[in-house]
């Protein structure tokens, strides 16, 4: 009986499983028909979009041919130049042709046409209809596709054009098929399918993609009308009989789905009767298990390595092993008392109060102790068990973090090169002399650091400077012991001295004379002895009513400034720092004229011909007129584009004024050389010869000359480096001049190893040349040692015409200067007339 009942179960289950989940299947079957139906048409619709904007691009050409028409008359240039840039994006199926009076005279591209050229086409009969039609209607007729007398099938599409109301000939366009279709990219599908495209005619249609035949219940189709002609794309399914596997495989799924629920649903009922079975022995065994249970959720909310419970006398606790081992002791049973005499005295209390008290909610405490002469850190946790009348708790060891703490502690406030305190522990200390930051007694701050240290660094290596930076804090150490002074290194290479008092004029400079004296000095450091001196700047915190951070940067600016002025230290003030201010300002003015393309400009001083005064040249000069400041000198903007970075910007922006503005010199027939001015920074830059050649091939007039001007300062800083990347710059069709010569400390003879084309002599040598003899024996001698050299020579500053006749008598080959004229902008200077 029981077994009658277990398949009666077991068929109802199964039979209404597989009704439930053949529905599904139906259901899920006929939804994704509907979606194959939608992706496919979405497909065709693609598909036919893109053959129809294809054959509209391809059939503009003739129209394109035709609306460039001028005086009807085509050169074969100037018709390659437009069939060129009708056919950019064309795969090679296409080909533009030109009739005039029905003769083909040009076709392009011409490979493999060239049979068609001079073909009359009014003498083929087979198109002498469609000619007739297209001249009479004055529309565009397609013929095709065909076989085309220079090989292959294609379609042919001829557009009349007319010269006022006369014809004047044909603009053809030349599909090749199937290759003009075939190239088209169908859209993707989450099933492989066939295209086809026929040409449909009154009786027929005529494939033109793949062959396949036309069967109107088999194909999804599109009309598409082309000009005098009809096409209609068709789409369908690869497979022809997906629909039917797809059916199968659902139907299959729901009898496994069904399978597995009727088993499923026996096997839940056999589960059910054990269940019952299971009942008794459970409520059997739960009264048993609830007392251990409660013990144990206690157990659970607790944690740490090892557990106690304290005794009702509160005077012997029970250890667990783990907690008997971590107090080293022989018993389980742990005297109160002797633990106390072990404990730390500051924590012995906390630790009695943590014992003896029944705390509603757990508590914890940390302590440190002794055992067998080493300090442990203990951290334990307690809870009162109100059922049992006693304290259980927990211990743990936390010696290792507390350790972690100390070390990430001495990480954050403590230099790990020095041991010194770092800058965030300056800062503590500093704001703890005195509440809420307000200083009222002296104090004397010093930030150090040591002179040319960032060289030091690219010189020696990083181990060198940290045994220095060693030194340096030994002997800070015993200076600041000595003035009972705190002292920190608060970044690489830079000390900070505080000083409990306020100390000014003489009295600060004989304190840093000491400073100077005993901290730096002669140091030997990794088997050599130097020199090292201290920039030093000085702050007074209690004078400024600012925080800690802010104290330690005023004596940096300070400090920064010493380079500049070259003394050993300076005093911080408020003039410093509003002088850094207006420099940022200042940069941050140059960055929005650079992006907004505004205030600045260029001028053009004109250089000419010492003997007869003809202009050969200029030199392109930058200027900036700030809305507020007024002009701005080059000298001081430069030097902050240096700083800031900004210079390689401010170089791109030059170049291409100068460009532009070369352009408008070229189009009022004047060809000069142009000389740009290079400064040290951007001479250092390994991409300059590569961008300055990219600039001047693509934004300078063809044959445009190029002087770039150089200092001496940019030469000797790395001499064969600057030989190499001048040659690269004489290669790339530079002109090259030493700018301000006999500024520096070079001579002709020091130069002569660089491959320069001309030297510039400062203005200083020329504003006395007429009254002082020595100048002129000077210039004699540049100008005779330059063309030994075979180098040319220009005067710069050259301001009366004694000074001219002087240097054209010493075989100066030019001259620029305020005789000639002043910088002028492109609009005067394409005006300027050297002779006038």
């Amino acid at each position: 009986m029981r077994n009658i009942t277990y398949f009666s179960l077991l068929f109802t289950s199964f039979f209404l499983s597989f009704c439930l989940f053949s529905a599904i299947a139906l259901k899920v079957f006929y939804d994704r028909q509907e979606m194959h139906e939608i992706e496919q048409n979405a497909a065709l619709n693609s598909y036919s979009s893109n053959l129809e904007k294809a054959l509209d691009s391809a059939l503009l050409g003739p129209y394109l041919v035709r609306a460039a028409m001028r005086d009807f008359t085509y050169s074969q240039t100037e018709f390659e130049t437009l069939a060129t840039e009708i056919l950019t994006h064309s795969d090679g199926s296409q080909t533009i042709q030109l009739a005039p009076k029905g003769v083909i005279q040009y076709s392009y591209p011409l490979t493999s046409h060239e049979s068609v050229i001079g073909v009359d086409l009014f003498k083929m009969q087979s198109i002498e209809k469609s000619l007739q039609t297209a001249i009479d209607t004055q529309k565009m007729q397609i013929d095709g596709p065909k076989e085309l007398a220079q090989g292959g099938q294609g379609l042919v599409a001829r557009l009349p054009i007319f010269d006022q109301n006369e014809f004047w000939g044909f603009a053809i366009a030349v599909l090749r098929f199937p290759e003009f279709i075939a190239n088209l990219s169908p859209k993707t599908t989450s099933h492989p399918h066939l295209y086809e495209v026929w040409q449909k005619t009154a009786n027929s249609y005529a494939p033109l993609l793949n062959n396949n035949g036309f069967e109107q219940s088999h194909w999804s189709t599109y009309n598409l009308d082309v000009e005098n002609q009809h096409w209609v794309v068709g789409i369908k399914d690869e497979f022809a009989y997906r629909a039917h596997v797809e059916f199968l495989v659902l139907l299959l799924i729901a009898l496994l789905l069904s399978s597995v629920s009727c088993y499923l649903i026996t096997i839940t009922c056999r589960l059910r009767e054990h269940e019952q079975n299971l009942e008794k022995l459970v409520q059997k065994q739960t009264l048993e298990l609830s007392e251990q249970a409660l013990e144990l959720k206690q157990a659970q909310s607790l944690s740490g390595v090892g557990s106690w419970h304290l005794s009702p006398d509160k005077s012997i606790r029970q250890l667990s092993s783990q907690a008997k081992s971590l107090f080293k002791e022989q018993s389980k049973a742990q005297s109160i008392t002797d633990v106390c005499k072990k404990i730390d005295s500051f924590y012995k209390n906390s630790f009695l109060n943590f014992i003896h008290t029944k705390p509603s909610s757990p508590t914890e405490i940390e302590y440190t102790i002794k055992l067998n002469g080493e300090k442990h850190w203990f951290h334990e946790h307690a809870e009162w068990n109100p059922k049992t009348n006693t304290l259980v708790g927990t211990i743990k060891d936390i010696s290792a973090e507390k350790q972690r703490q100390h070390e990430l502690y001495q990480q954050a406030h403590f230099d790990s090169v020095t041991g010194l305190a770092n800058r965030h522990y300056s800062e503590k200390y500093i704001a703890s002399l005195c509440p809420e930051d307000q200083y009222s007694s002296g104090l004397t701050l010093l930030c150090a650091e040591i002179k040319g240290y960032r060289q030091l660094e690219d010189i020696y290596g990083q181990d060198y400077l940290n045994e220095l930076q060693t030194t340096l804090a030994n002997r800070l150490i015993e200076f600041s012991d000595l003035h009972q002074a705190f002292c920190a290194h608060i970044k690489p290479g830079c000390f900070l001295i505080l000083l409990k008092e306020a100390i000014f004029d003489e009295k600060l400079a004989a304190l840093l004379d000491r400073l100077q004296h005993q901290v730096g000095g002669i140091i030997e450091t990794a088997g050599s002895a130097h020199f090292y001196h201290l920039y030093i700047g000085v702050g007074y915190p209690h004078l400024q009513n600012i925080d800690a951070a802010e104290q330690i940067n005023t004596a940096l600016i300070a400090m920064n400034e010493c380079p500049r002025t070259q003394k050993p230290f300076t005093v911080y003030s408020q003039s410093l720092k509003d002088k850094l201010i207006a420099q940022s300002n200042l940069e941050s003015d140059l960055r929005h004229a650079l992006a907004a393309n505004e205030q600045l400009s260029m001028v053009y001083q004109p250089i000419v011909n010492t003997l007869d005064g003809t202009l050969i040249g200029c030199e392109a000069l930058v200027r900036w007129q700030h809305p507020v400041r007024g002009f701005v000198s080059p000298v001081e903007f430069i030097a902050i584009a240096e700083q800031s970075e900004l210079i390689n910007l401010l170089s791109r922006w030059i170049v291409a004024k100068v460009a532009e503005d070369c352009h408008r010199m070229v189009d009022n027939n004047i060809r000069i050389k142009v000389s740009i001015n290079l400064s040290r920074k951007q001479f250092s830059d390994v991409h300059l010869v590569k961008r300055l050649s990219k600039e001047k091939a693509k934004l300078f007039p063809a044959n445009q000359k190029i002087n770039l001007e150089i200092t001496e300062s940019a030469l000797f800083q790395n001499t064969q480096y600057a030989i190499n990347l001048m040659h690269e710059l004489k290669l790339a069709g530079f002109n090259l001049s030493l700018d301000d010569f006999g500024t520096g400390y070079s001579s002709l003879s020091s130069i002569q190893q660089f491959p320069l084309d001309n030297v510039k002599i400062d203005r200083a040598f020329i504003c006395n040349c007429v009254d002082n003899p020595r100048d002129g024996l000077f210039l004699q001698t540049m100008s005779d040692l330059a063309h030994q050299l075979d180098l040319t020579i220009t005067a710069e500053g050259v301001e009366s015409s004694e000074q001219w006749q002087l240097v054209s008598d010493k075989g100066i080959d030019y001259i620029q200067g305020y005789l000639i004229s002043m910088p002028l902008s492109i609009d005067d200077f394409i005006a300027f007339d050297p002779v006038a």
